[in-house]
């Protein structure tokens, strides 16, 4: 029988996201509700769509690290890895008190994911404890679903459109999560990465991580000539 907290699937890394380092102003209706509902749960289902690098899966670890920290039973699935697991990962979820399923439109028109997920949603809604949050790119409306009687599961809780980060914005929750490293990144400097690479957070996230280590290995300040050598820009 299958633990109802850890199963042996690679499912758990989560990285150093956290609700602290995602940039709330966007967003402020549904981090309110999610933090309302997960001290005094009323609404089991969420759904959060936006485009990629609007910070959805950031989100969704974030609030599964947050019940992580605090001992409560979750679980983080990103579906967008299905390949490495087949749908018997969402057996027994319905017994944690928290689901975040990330990037649901990678396993959308499959048959066996979408009974799956449909099976899931009411078990759930039997039990009772578990709040369930799913991401996607498009709206639930908007979403090619084959099975009629999961797209209409996909509408029953809260929806909501993630807006993406400002270029200043962007710069802000850089400089703040090098901050929580404990390295100092200059606005020139975040401005130099913004420019230079990918724009979307967990590009930007990756490279702090890539050069927080490379300063503490050479001693070094992250001046652009550092940046350039180490990223290869």
């Amino acid at each position: 029988m299958l633990d109802h907290f850890q199963l042996p699937l690679p499912i758990h890394q989560l990285d150093d996201e956290s609700l602290e380092n995602f940039y709330p102003d966007n967003n402020l209706l549904l981090l309110n509700s999610l933090r309302k509902n997960f001290t005094q749960p009323e609404q089991q289902f969420f759904y959060i769509w936006g485009e990629q690098g609007s910070g959805k899966s950031h989100l969704l670890k974030a609030i599964t690290n947050e019940f992580f920290i605090q001992q409560r039973p979750a679980m983080y699935v990103p579906l967008e890895k299905s390949h490495y697991f087949s749908p018997a990962v969402l057996e027994n979820l319905e017994y944690q008190q928290l689901v975040c399923l990330d990037n649901l439109h990678s396993v959308i028109t499959i048959p066996e994911w979408e009974l799956a997920i449909f099976d899931l949603f009411n078990r759930i809604k039997t039990v009772g404890k578990t709040i369930l949050v799913i991401s996607a790119n498009q709206s639930p409306t908007a979403l090619c679903v084959n099975l009629p009687d999961l797209a209409s599961r996909l509408r029953w809780g809260e929806s909501y459109q993630l807006n993406p980060l400002n270029d200043q914005q962007k710069i802000h929750v850089l400089k703040q999560n090098a901050h929580q490293r404990g390295i100092d990144l200059s606005d020139e400097v975040a401005n130099f990465l913004l420019k230079r690479l990918e724009r979307d957070m967990h590009t930007l996230f990756n490279a702090l991580k890539k050069l927080d280590h490379a300063s503490l290995q050479a001693k070094r300040k992250l001046t652009i000539p550092f940046v350039k050598e180490i990223l290869n820009l």
